[in-house]
Parts: structure tokens; C-alpha cells; sequence
């Protein structure tokens, strides 16, 4: 789709030179390989973009764009290399709002502060420039990276931000001084300039304007996140200083709400962009890291993962950052939902610029990436050897020529990304198909219509190699049409920066912002561009100007550059994409409880686990226990926490019943639980199940409990009648299994502590009605004793038989399906489940959702939304013994990268744990593409075991009497892994609906957190088919690590309440 053209052919001879010295090198100028900026803008006024390449040790180039791709260099003639230095951001803008776009760039690394002076050319109408950054006010002598314009106080007048960042001594060691945050230096703050009639004022402070001496500001957007028509900012942030979002309050003053609005971020966040990639009216905004694509590379970049450190971090003010591509999804109500991993985005090795643009123009922005580095000093071996080395020989006296050790490093030359977006928060890889996989080192970058053909092309400034420029060729691929649209604004903001416009065709909504900084150091064309596929007429075109002033146009032709003017908006329409309506579900406050987690490293007892095993809490279990016909509650705690018992009023409030019993069992970790009447006297008494990952194998801790109800609600401990069970208990669900009338029990065994992943023992346990239980596995289900590491289960009628049958689900399981055939369980799964079931299931969910009278089931998964993909073809495994007989289990978990399946772990974190591989792996590149095999022999792996998941979505089985169906729910359902559901009827249509909860976020560092849900609203048609209710419409805004949910009537009253159990949070209450 897209041509690289000839430098002999364009003119654009531009080349960004980098020239290593013993004085200027990234050993003491940590951002010296960073790259350089391009902006795009019509300097002369003939209606064709033109060109400006910033230069770090090479003059600003400049080129007036003559037609059909042929560009003239005027740089010298200009005036713009008057001054140099090392040039970063361009920026194009008519600040003096005399029609003509002037031209700031950002500097830096000099030492001088003079030399650092940002510039700014004032463009003299004649294709000449002078330099007036003093005179404007403009001439910070900061770090800077790059400036963007825009009204934050809509005083008609353009105000700038800019970004600076810290330097080398900032850069490691030091990173986790919390003290640091506290500290300022001007020449690495961002700042907040105010236009006072032309001269441009420093409001950081007043204004709110956060920054410290750990900021490292590399991307710059600009735009009306929060949709309240008052223009916000991001700002991405190297190393361990988060990210800001600088919300604006609309008095002059802003408020960074990243932590209330994201759940994680980027750890080395670049380049950045903010664009509705899926055409619902909000901007969505995506930031780029480091993460590789292929698995060798992820390996040569991958050491010892600090978890304690991580939590440090975020202890004393710092925030959840991993390293890797972010795609933040905005939710409509102030929250966002990071799934650049679901979306295929995450990994595009050390980027740069990030830019959507709909490249192909059928109607769904696209995303183009640039990466690449000069020269790495984070490759393992280097550091490991060459760094090691070079250490050694200057405490020995020796000198070091910088320029001999950095000729040592490795050199990351990737090709570029370009992603399609294919709609359904999905993107595919089409850098080979649209020839944009040209390898090179690739820095700033623009989209721009070179030839005002419709499609926008793409400017590439590269580090030591010509610039690049793509022409796009998609008019003659495909007839898809296109809209320009060019903005005459005020007069102090003619180009009507802050400008939204809004197109309606066949009821899909198109949404851009008129902010031309986008990316890395650069600014793209300022003429929109939209991509409109075949629709040849738009219904409706609405702009909304910086003012507040709106202008609608009906029925406007397709392929047409329209130009609108600020003077022709006489509306006051104000553009909401959340349409006027109550939530489905509002926040409550009936329940008084915080789950309080006892601090415990798990990775500590086996360094390899891939998730947390000692946090599976808070269970919830409800019944009507004291009998007033209402139902109450119990929410179980923490080691060091008793469980609570909750009364439900007849107004729906619940008040805590104090329990001696329960209190004197607080070290207990509650993981299960379930109401039944296990002693035959009619009323409901309770069964906790016990566990955790924090106690040794054979700990007394880990035995589960019973507590007798006298009938009026009150509780005493029963010393006896359970079997010894020294597990972590994943589920006990009751039933009647031998039909003499009392209820017995599966307890489902989660795990062994210290044994991961290791089968432990579940068990049948059989009541004698006066609730004294006996093992019976052995005589009534063999099948079950090691069924897996059962996470959940549920007793329901599989086969119609009117009695009960057995689903149990759990971590590295299959469904299993046991028919209660005359009181035996028998394992008939391959009769219902006709796919490969095997997944890291978290929950099951009995409900008849298309009413035909039996139970259909939702079973909670990991979702998609990960680093790990799986397949029949191309399952997740993991293998496990003592592999080197000291004892321990030793697990190691693959999952295929690029067609092989390869350990996730690193070389380091695999020698922690077995460290007689070390000899074998002395050089990370030995391990880089090492498989199992490649690390164990045949002999060690005959005996091994080996555990597979192939299936990670979250499922809705339809019942169909004979098996059960699986049936795609909506990708809103694969965010993040489901641990709690429940069913309802919410928006009252009729027919049940979904209620999906889960995330986690204790994980390996690797995996970052799986917190992408805020609860999931599904809405049911009553045929077993749902779609997405978005959050701001649903209500739910539920985050952290649910692990329960329960559906109550409220109290005597009308409607529902949902309660959810949070990990380490307070329980949070909805109601419909």
C-alpha cells in the first residue's frame, strides 16, 4: 500500500548523523541516541504540506513541498539553522496569528544553558524566518523534548506546554528515592506557559503542574480526555516516575487523576498518541515502550524480577508500571481500560512514535510505530560481561575510552509497525503487506497528505540513515472515500487548534481533535483526515470549536477537501458521545467491610510460580441464617482476620453479628465457604474452608472448619466430624450425593503449598446426618481424588435425571463433568464438552439464560487480554518435578512465541530456582532460544509432569440437553480474568443478564497486572447471546481484585444489590 520513495526522487536528503565522542556520548547524555522530530504545515500558503526534520548534531532541515512528491531545501535561504544545538521537538504554529505557521523547536543535552534555549521562528511571509524566542517568552533553557499549543483557559489565545525531562545521574540507583519526588529543578519540569497578549508566562506552579528531578517527559498529548470541552494533558514519563494526567479543572488550575483513572501504565513510556481508534466519540490513547516482539529478544532484555521491589515502589507513591505498549480503552466515565495485549499492540520493541491514522481509509484509525536504538547498553550479556568488565578494569586504574566501550554494545535495527485495526479491539500486524517493514533505526515521525490525494503519508526521521517518506497508494487499492477538512479559526488561533469534529454516516460515528503534536518530538498535518470506507455521502457533520461555538452540516459529499470557518458556527451545541440517561446500577454502601490480606511473597517459597496463590480471598456465602426471611451474609478474612458474619434489615443495610467462634479462628485464611444444614436440625449452618500459600504443607492452619447454628444465628465451632485436609482448599459445594436425604460435600483442593502445580487430593465427603463426615472418595468418585487444582465447582442437573451431577473447574484443568449416576460420580466429560476445555479456569456460574428451563453455565477464565496466547494447536504447558532433587517442585511454564513454545521465564529467575542450569547457560544468548528440551534431557523429562491450557477465553455453554455448546461472549469479557458472576434481569428488558468481576494483579512482573476490568455488564437477548453495556452506562466501576459476588433482594424492598468481595479492599455494593 505504501512506496518508499527515492531521496534522488523527493530531495528530502535529510539525515539525522550521530558522531560518538569521549565528551558527548549516551554514557553521560543518557537520551543522546533518542532521535529527531518532523513537522508537517503549509509555511507558504499554497495548499501543500511542507517539511521540517529537527537535527541533533545536524542543522534543522527545511523543505517546501513543489508537487508531486518533489521537495525543495531552503534551510540555509530560511534562517532556521541560524541557531542549532541539539535540536528535539518540532512543532508547527501560527503564533502570531498572522496566517502564517511559525516554527518552535525544542533543544537539549548541551551543557550550556544558553545552547539548550528553546527557539521559535516567526515566519516572515517570504519564506525567511527569525528567531524570537526571548522576545515571546518562550526561550527555556530546560531539557526539553517538546512544546504543544493549545487554549487551556479558552481565552481565544494559543498557550503552550512543555515537556523536559531529568538527566544521566537520575537515570539509576537512585530511581526508588521517594525523597526525590520531592525535589524540583526547573530545567527538567514540565511547564505550563500562559499567552498574555503574545508574551508567554511560566504558570506551572499556580496551575497545578506537577514535576520533580525523577521526570523524564518523552510524549506530549494534548486533548479533551474526560469530554467536558476543556482541553487535558498527558505526559509520558521514562523510567520509574509515572505518568501524569493533568486533568483540567477549567478555573485555571489541573489535577493529575492517572491512579484514579488507570489501573497500569507503561514503565518507559515514549512516544504517545490520543485518537477514538473505535469510533464511539471518546479518545482512546495508546503509549509506547520497550517489550520486544520475538522471544530471543525478550530474553536477552530479561533479568531477575524484583517483586518486593515493585511493591516498594508503589508503597511509597510511585505506580504500577510494566514494560510494554499501552492501549487505554476510555471508558466514558473517568476510567480507562488498558488492553494493548487483547488488541496485539504490546510488543514493538524499542519504540518511538506512535500515530493513528486511518492509512487504508476504510473508517478505523490505524497505528504506525517507529523503534529501533543506536546502540543498546540494556542487552543482558553486555551488561553482564562487557559492563561487568569495564568496571573492573577502572577500579583497577585502568582508563576507558567511552567510545571503545559503547563500539561494544549491540545495535537494535527493527522495521517499523503499522497495524490494522480491524475492528472488535483487535490489530493485526501489516508492516510486510503495506511495505512499511523497511529495517532501519527510526525516531520522529508524521502522517501527512503529501499529494492532497485523500489518504495520508507517512514521513519517517531516521538516526543515521536518510529520512524516509511513503507514499500511500490506497486510492488505488480500494475505493474507500475520504473527507479533509481545514480549519479557519479565530484570529489568535487560526488553524483552530483544541477544534473537534464529528462526522455521522450509516450510524457510525467519526471523532478527531485538531492537535497536530502527536507521536514522538513531531506535529502531523494539520488538515484532518478521515477515512469514511464506502459510505459516499456523510449524514451529518458537527464541529465544535474551541469557543464553545458549534456549526452543523447535513448530507456533505465524500472525497472533497471542506474547509470550515469559525464564523459560520452560530450553535451552542456541545458534543457528549454518552447519551442523557441513568446507569443501570448505582454505587450503595450496605456492607461495612475491608478484606485486609496479610503480607506474604510467594515467589519467595517457588520463584517460578506464574500468579499469587496466597490471596484467593475474600469468599462470600449467603442464606438466611437467623431466619427472619431475609438473607444474610458471610465474608471470610484474611490470615491474621476473622471471617464476618452480616445480618441483612428489612431495608437492605447489613449489620455485623459478632462471633466468639469466629474471632478465635482469625488465623485461619478463609478461602471457601458454604451455608447448609449439615447437622439436620433445619437450620443453616457454615462450612469455611481453609488455606493459603503461606503455610507449610502440613500446617493445622490448612484444615477446614465447620460452625453449627443454635437457630437463632449464632455460631459454635465443631471440633470434630472432618476428615484431616491439610490442602488449600479451592471450593466446597454441597448436595446430596447418596439420595439419603442430608447433604454432603465435594471439597475441591486448590493447591499444596510449596507443591505448585502438583495435583492435590479433593475429596467426597459423606454426612451421617448429624454432621460427622467421612471420606468417601475412594468408593463414590476415584476420578475426583486428583480431578486438579479445582478453583471452583457447582452441583446441577446435567442430564435431567433430577439429580444432581458435579462441574468442577480449576487452574491447568479441562472441564469435568461427573454424573450422579445411583450415587456414584462418574466422569462422562467427553460426552458434554466436544472442544479442548483445558484453561486456568477461576469460577463457575449456573443460570437458564435462554429459557428453555436447564442450567446453562459461564465458567470465568483468564481472558485474552495477556502476553500468553493458547490453542489446541498451540496450548500454554508446564512442566514439573524436582527436576535437581533438592526437594522442591520446580515448575516451568511455556507458551509459544512465533509458532515454538519456549520457557517464560528468564535465564535468571530460571537459575534461581534451578541453579545447576546455570553452567549450562553462562551467556543469556545460549538461553535465549532455548526450549524445554533445550534445557532438560530426555532422561529428566520421561518422568516429568506435564499440565496443558488451551483455552483462556471466558465461556458461555449453552445447554442443549445432550452437550454444552460454547459461545462467544463479547470481547469486553476478555479484558482481564473473571474470578465472580451473577445474573439478573438489569436493565429490565425481560431477559437475565450478566454481571462479570475478576482481575489480578498479583502476577509475575513480567505478565503485568491483569486488571483491565472495572466489572462487565452484559446484556442478555434471552437466546444466549449478549452484548456490552459500556461503563458509563452500566455503573459498574469496580477495581481491584474481586474474588467473590452475590446477588441480594434488598432487604423487604423492591430491586436488587450486588455485593462484590475485593482482595485487600473494602467490599464495594451496587444496586439496580
Amino acid at each position: 500500500m505504501f512506496t518508499l520513495l527515492d531521496e534522488d526522487d523527493t530531495g528530502i536528503d535529510y539525515r539525522n548523523m550521530l558522531r560518538e565522542s569521549d565528551d558527548m556520548n549516551v554514557m553521560n547524555y543518557s537520551y543522546f541516541y533518542n532521535g529527531a522530530g518532523v513537522a508537517a504545515g503549509d509555511i507558504n500558503n499554497d495548499g501543500l504540506q511542507d517539511l521540517l526534520f529537527t537535527g541533533n548534531m545536524v542543522k534543522n532541515r527545511l523543505y517546501i513541498n513543489k508537487g508531486n512528491f518533489e521537495f525543495e531545501n531552503i534551510t540555509d535561504k530560511s534562517g532556521i539553522a541560524s541557531k542549532q544545538g541539539w535540536c528535539t521537538g518540532a512543532t508547527m504554529v501560527d503564533i502570531n496569528a498572522d496566517g502564517h505557521l511559525d516554527i518552535y523547536i525544542s533543544r537539549s543535552a548541551d551543557i550550556d544553558p544558553e545552547r539548550r534555549k528553546n527557539l521559535l521562528f516567526i515566519n516572515n511571509g517570504d519564506l525567511t524566518f527569525t528567531e524570537k524566542a526571548e522576545e515571546y517568552g518562550l526561550a527555556d533553557h530546560g531539557y526539553s523534548t517538546q512544546a504543544s499549543f493549545f487554549d487551556y483557559d479558552k481565552d481565544g489565545d494559543l498557550d503552550m506546554f512543555l515537556i523536559n525531562h531529568s538527566l544521566q545521574q537520575y537515570t539509576t540507583g537512585v530511581q526508588e528515592n521517594v525523597q526525590l519526588r520531592k525535589e524540583q529543578n526547573p530545567d527538567f519540569a514540565n511547564k505550563l506557559y500562559r499567552n498574555d497578549n503574545g508574551k508567554f508566562k511560566d504558570i506551572s506552579a499556580e496551575a497545578g503542574i506537577t514535576s520533580n528531578v525523577l521526570t523524564f517527559g518523552l510524549g506530549l498529548a494534548v486533548s479533551d480526555i474526560n469530554n467536558d470541552s476543556w482541553p487535558d494533558i498527558y505526559v509520558s514519563n521514562d523510567f520509574n516516575e509515572p505518568d501524569y494526567l493533568f486533568i483540567n479543572n477549567g478555573n485555571g488550575t489541573f489535577t493529575d487523576k492517572l491512579t484514579e483513572s488507570m489501573s497500569q501504565i507503561s514503565m518507559y513510556s515514549m512516544g504517545s498518541d490520543v485518537a477514538d481508534y473505535n469510533n464511539d466519540g471518546l479518545p482512546d490513547m495508546v503509549t509506547l515502550d520497550m517489550l520486544p516482539e520475538s522471544n530471543e529478544t525478550q530474553k536477552m532484555h530479561s533479568g531477575a524480577e524484583n517483586f518486593d521491589k515493585m511493591q516498594f515502589l508503589f508503597d511509597r507513591g510511585f505506580y504500577f508500571q510494566f514494560s510494554r505498549n499501552m492501549l487505554q480503552k476510555n471508558n466514558g466515565d473517568g476510567t480507562f481500560s488498558e488492553i494493548g495485549q487483547i488488541a496485539g499492540i504490546s510488543n514493538t520493541d524499542w519504540s518511538w512514535a506512535a500515530l493513528f491514522s486511518d492509512l487504508d481509509r476504510d473508517g478505523k484509525k490505524d497505528l504506525f510505530v517507529t523503534n529501533g536504538y543506536v546502540k543498546d547498553y540494556t542487552d543482558m550479556d553486555f551488561l553482564k560481561y562487557t559492563m561487568d568488565e569495564t568496571i573492573r578494569s577502572r577500579q583497577q586504574g585502568n582508563t576507558v575510552v567511552a567510545k571503545d566501550f559503547i563500539e561494544k554494545m549491540p545495535t537494535i535495527v527493527q522495521s517499523n509497525y503499522a497495524f490494522q485495526n480491524v475492528g472488535n479491539d483487535r490489530f493485526e500486524k501489516k508492516s510486510t503487506e503495506w511495505g512499511l517493514d523497511q529495517k532501519g533505526i527510526s525516531a520522529g515521525a508524521v502522517y501527512a497528505d503529501l499529494d492532497n490525494d485523500g489518504d495520508m503519508d507517512l514521513v519517517v526521521s531516521n538516526t543515521n540513515e536518510v529520512a524516509s517518506v511513503y507514499k500511500n497508494n490506497s486510492e488505488l487499492l480500494n475505493k474507500n472515500s475520504f473527507l479533509r477538512v481545514q480549519l479557519k479559526g479565530d484570529k489568535q488561533n487560526s488553524l483552530g487548534f483544541g477544534a473537534k469534529v464529528i462526522l455521522y454516516a450509516k450510524g457510525v460515528k467519526y471523532f478527531q481533535e485538531q492537535i497536530p503534536v502527536r507521536g514522538f518530538q513531531s506535529s502531523v498535518d494539520p488538515v484532518l483526515n478521515f477515512g469514511l470506507g464506502e459510505n459516499q455521502i456523510i449524514d451529518s457533520l458537527f464541529i465544535i470549536w474551541p469557543n464553545d461555538k458549534s456549526q452543523k452540516i447535513n448530507n456533505v459529499k465524500v472525497n472533497q477537501t471542506l474547509t470550515l470557518d469559525v464564523k459560520n458556527a452560530n450553535l451552542d451545541l456541545k458534543f457528549n458521545p454518552i447519551p442523557a440517561g441513568d446507569k443501570y446500577l448505582v454505587n450503595s454502601s450496605s456492607v461495612d467491610f475491608a478484606h485486609t490480606e496479610n503480607q506474604f511473597n510467594d515467589f519467595t517459597v517457588q520463584t517460578l510460580l506464574p500468579n499469587y496463590l496466597s490471596r484467593p480471598g475474600p469468599t462470600m456465602a449467603k442464606a438466611d441464617f437467623n431466619g427472619d426471611g431475609i438473607e444474610d451474609l458471610f465474608i471470610g478474612g484474611a490470615s491474621g482476620q476473622a471471617g464476618a458474619l452480616f445480618t441483612q434489615s428489612s431495608t437492605g443495610d447489613f449489620l455485623k453479628k459478632n462471633s466468639s467462634s469466629l474471632d478465635a479462628d482469625a488465623q485461619y485464611e478463609d478461602t471457601a465457604s458454604e451455608f447448609f444444614d449439615i447437622d439436620g436440625d433445619g437450620d443453616l449452618d457454615l462450612y469455611v474452608g481453609s488455606g493459603g500459600y503461606e503455610f507449610g504443607p502440613d500446617s493445622p492452619w490448612l484444615q477446614d472448619r465447620v460452625y453449627i447454628n443454635d437457630g437463632k444465628g449464632n455460631f459454635t465451632k465443631k471440633t470434630t466430624g472432618l476428615p484431616k485436609m491439610l490442602t488449600s482448599t479451592g471450593t466446597v459445594r454441597s448436595s446430596d450425593i447418596d439420595g439419603d436425604g442430608d447433604l454432603d460435600l465435594f471439597v475441591g483442593s486448590r493447591v499444596s503449598p510449596g507443591m505448585y502445580p502438583s495435583t492435590p487430593e479433593s475429596k467426597i465427603l459423606i454426612n451421617d446426618g448429624k454432621g460427622n463426615f467421612t471420606d468417601g472418595t475412594a468408593a463414590i468418585a476415584p476420578d475426583i481424588k486428583y480431578a486438579g487444582m479445582v478453583s471452583d465447582a457447582i452441583w446441577i442437573d446435567v442430564n435431567q435425571d433430577k439429580v444432581n451431577d458435579l462441574i468442577v473447574v480449576g487452574e491447568w484443568m479441562p472441564i469435568r463433568i461427573f454424573l450422579n449416576q445411583k450415587g456414584k460420580l462418574n466422569d462422562k466429560s467427553a460426552e458434554f464438552i466436544k472442544f479442548g476445555s483445558s484453561g486456568w479456569w477461576n469460577t463457575i456460574y449456573a443460570d437458564d439464560m435462554d429459557a428453555d428451563g436447564d442450567q446453562d453455565l459461564v465458567i470465568g477464565n483468564l481472558g485474552l487480554n495477556a502476553q500468553f496466547k493458547a490453542s489446541e494447536k498451540e496450548p500454554m504447558s508446564i512442566y514439573y518435578k524436582d527436576f535437581d532433587e533438592n526437594g522442591s517442585v520446580d515448575p516451568v511454564f511455556c507458551y509459544y512465541i512465533g509458532g515454538v513454545s519456549y520457557p517464560a521465564a528468564s535465564r535468571d529467575d530460571l537459575m534461581d530456582q534451578l541453579p545447576s542450569l546455570k553452567n549450562k547457560f553462562l551467556e543469556y544468548h545460549k538461553y535465549a532460544n532455548a526450549t524445554i528440551n533445550d534445557l532438560f534431557t530426555s532422561d529428566q523429562l520421561k518422568d516429568a509432569q506435564m499440565l496443558k491450557a488451551e483455552l483462556l477465553e471466558t465461556v458461555y455453554l449453552e445447554n442443549t440437553g445432550k452437550s454444552f455448546n460454547l459461545k462467544p461472549l463479547p470481547v469486553e469479557a476478555q479484558y482481564a480474568p473473571v474470578y465472580a458472576i451473577a445474573s439478573s434481569d438489569i436493565d429490565k428488558d425481560g431477559k437475565k443478564d450478566l454481571i462479570l468481576a475478576g482481575n489480578n494483579s498479583w502476577t509475575r512482573i513480567k505478565f503485568g497486572h491483569f486488571t483491565s476490568s472495572n466489572g462487565t455488564l452484559l446484556s442478555g437477548n434471552g437466546k444466549g447471546e449478549f452484548s456490552y453495556v459500556p461503563q458509563w452506562k452500566s455503573g459498574l466501576n469496580i477495581r481491584g481484585n474481586v474474588r467473590s459476588l452475590k446477588m441480594f433482594s434488598k432487604g423487604k424492598n423492591s430491586g436488587n444489590q450486588f455485593i462484590f468481595g475485593i482482595n485487600n479492599a473494602p467490599v464495594k455494593t451496587v444496586k439496580n
